[in-house]
């Protein structure tokens, strides 16, 4: 380890995971209105710019060079104006941009890099945007219009913590508001009147409720949306406005509908269906109800789900375990699904990329705890594979088979991984999730010791060499795990986890302080409860090697948790390495830095298992 806190990775290791990260992608697709563009975001420069390609295919290219990672984008409904959203360092203060007609210089529309601006959504005459931010406190998140032609913004809406445009409504007299109060899977709906502030409560319910994707008809009848009030799973509604009520339309027991969108003829919807993590897309006809199943796509995970503006077909990205992401396209005539986008994938051949299969382990009370088993090919070495154990992040979150370079080349190297949906995961129902809050969270821990228990159980896995991996709140399961159940691991590895419950809550985001007290437990009146999970008390437990990493400008894990846990072991005499890298966030978005990274993790998994 240098003196700044740099792992100088082995070369061997190093040279090897390489081309594995080399492998780019493309995302978050969104077409023009005219329907001749797609924009989207790719790395293929070593971070995630906006790139530009004819909607039906063709050759792409860069539509501006920016300095930073790009977020969020989304055209004007009436011509090619582009709105973009993007950080410094991955700090999540997000400035507003705009790039006129996707030819002309990125502009910048907001310019306050201690602001966080959340983007929200275009007027119907594109005259307007729409946008949450915490100009006047920290703390709380107020409602802004801007003009875009003269960038005058006024804020239209001032409230107490956390809250979300999610659409104009059809006349653009009034925007569409999800308010995250209580917290961020505990929402509310409400009409902001734009003539007379007026906040008007939609949707009143019991108990707790997500919403997602409002799609308005044109005639300002309602709105169809995702929701899960008054159900465990997330299913596809059409609210009324004229009696304030919800008509279901699609519910699919045991399952979240987690992407939907509405034809621009309004005639159709297309939805996206989480099976175990995998999705499907489905298209229903509103007159009929009948549906049809997108077919022809290799297994994974699709994110979101676009029709094109003449209704003739949907674009949407899609990623697997074995399939680096690109965006792909579906015809309605033909019932065709084709990749739009090449990606670059560098030297290796994805074709012998590994899918992992659905296994479940049963844990201390019973639960049968899902996970995702990746087993390298070919026969296992006498003695068995070394596995390891790779905790989602969230806590509020699924694993999916998503694209994971890091994966991909440890089970090259005849690493087995499992990656469980611990109780507390999304995508499960709503009493599954809760199984983990505040006075439960270390039932989730003990979920870990099920699974390493059951993958030490099997012929071919070597029980001495089985490590732990997360990231964020992942993080703090790999140091809970080490530190509740040492004896089981062979070393961990984690990324900007939480060590000390209490100092998060004092340092994270002061927008997001209050979200995130709603799921850990309140500082003050859960203050032994804090302490008692919080791994930072019990470090001196862990015996086995630990690798840690942490993005200098991480807004919600501080870097300061990160620093407890190597000062504490270091002054403990365990062994720990740590990478600390500046100008990154929650997260590694430049592929310099997730070479640094993702080398010593090569490093560190030869050296350790």
């Amino acid at each position: 380890m240098s003196d700044s806190g740099t792992v100088q990775a082995d070369p061997a290791p190093r040279a090897a995971i390489r081309p594995y990260l080399d492998i780019r992608s493309a995302r978050n697709p969104a077409l023009s209105p005219d329907g001749g563009l797609m924009a989207f975001l790719s790395d293929e420069t070593g971070f995630h710019q906006i790139w530009l390609q004819p909607a039906g295919g063709g050759t792409a290219w860069r539509a501006a060079e920016t300095e930073e990672p790009v977020g969020a984008l989304a055209f004007s409904p009436k011509n090619r104006d582009l709105v973009f959203t993007m950080d410094r360092g991955g700090d999540e203060r997000h400035q507003l941009w705009l790039i006129p007609g996707t030819d002309a210089a990125p502009v910048a529309l907001t310019d306050d890099p201690t602001v966080v601006h959340v983007w929200g959504a275009w007027s119907p005459d594109g005259e307007r945007i729409a946008y949450a931010a915490n100009t006047r406190d920290r703390t709380h998140v107020d409602i802004h219009v801007m003009e875009v032609a003269t960038r005058r913004a006024t804020c239209v809406y001032q409230g107490e913590l956390y809250r979300e445009v999610m659409a104009f409504f059809p006349d653009g007299r009034a925007l569409l508001v999800r308010d995250c109060t209580r917290a961020m899977t505990d929402q509310d709906l409400f009409r902001l009147d734009l003539d007379t502030g007026a906040y008007e409560p939609l949707l009143p319910h019991d108990g707790r409720a997500r919403y997602a994707a409002a799609k308005f008809r044109k005639d300002g009848s309602g709105a169809y949306l995702l929701t899960d009030q008054g159900r465990d799973f997330q299913g596809v509604a059409f609210f009324s406005l004229a009696d304030r009520s919800l008509r279901w339309l699609v519910t699919i027991e045991g399952k979240d509908v987690e992407a939907m969108a509405l034809s621009p003829d309004q005639s159709r919807i297309a939805f996206v269906v989480n099976e175990e993590g995998w999705n499907r897309i489905l298209i229903r006809d509103l007159d009929s109800g009948a549906e049809t199943a997108v077919e022809g796509l290799p297994p994974g995970v699709i994110g979101s789900v676009s029709w094109r503006p003449d209704s003739s077909g949907l674009v949407f990205p899609l990623e697997g375990a074995a399939t680096p992401p690109d965006i792909w396209g579906f015809d309605l005539t033909t019932g065709a699904a084709a990749r739009i986008t090449d990606a670059s994938k560098g030297e290796l051949d994805t074709g012998g990329f590994v899918e992992p299969v659905v296994r479940r382990a049963s844990s201390f009370d019973g639960l049968q705890v899902p996970f995702l088993l990746y087993r390298p090919k070919g026969e296992a070495p006498a003695g068995g594979f070394p596995a390891l154990v790779i905790v989602h992040g969230g806590p509020e979150a699924q694993w999916t088979p998503t694209f994971r370079a890091d994966i991909q080349y440890m089970l090259a190297r005849g690493i087995a991984v499992a990656a469980p949906n611990v109780r507390g995961s999304t995508g499960y129902g709503r009493p599954y999730q809760h199984l983990d809050d505040v006075e439960l969270r270390m039932d989730s821990v003990a979920d870990l010791r099920a699974v390493r228990l059951w993958l030490g159980a099997q012929d071919e896995i070597d029980e001495t060499r089985i490590g732990i991996f997360g990231r964020s709140y992942g993080g703090f399961m790999v140091l809970a795990a080490l530190t509740e159940y040492p004896e089981l691991w062979r070393l961990g590895i984690e990324f900007y986890g939480i060590a000390n419950f209490h100092t998060l809550l004092q340092t994270t985001g002061p927008w997001r302080r209050r979200l995130r007290a709603a799921e850990y437990g309140d500082p003050v009146a859960d203050r032994d409860l804090l302490e008692r999970v919080s791994p930072i008390h019990r470090l001196d437990r862990i015996r086995v090697p630990l690798l840690v990493a942490q993005g200098l400008d991480d807004p919600r894990v501080p870097p300061g948790e990160s620093e407890m846990v190597h000062s504490c072991l270091r002054g403990l005499g365990r062994p720990v390495e740590y990478i600390r890298v500046p100008h990154e966030g929650h997260g590694f978005a430049r592929l310099d830095n997730r070479q640094t990274v993702f080398g010593a993790v090569a490093a560190f998994l030869d050296r350790h298992l």
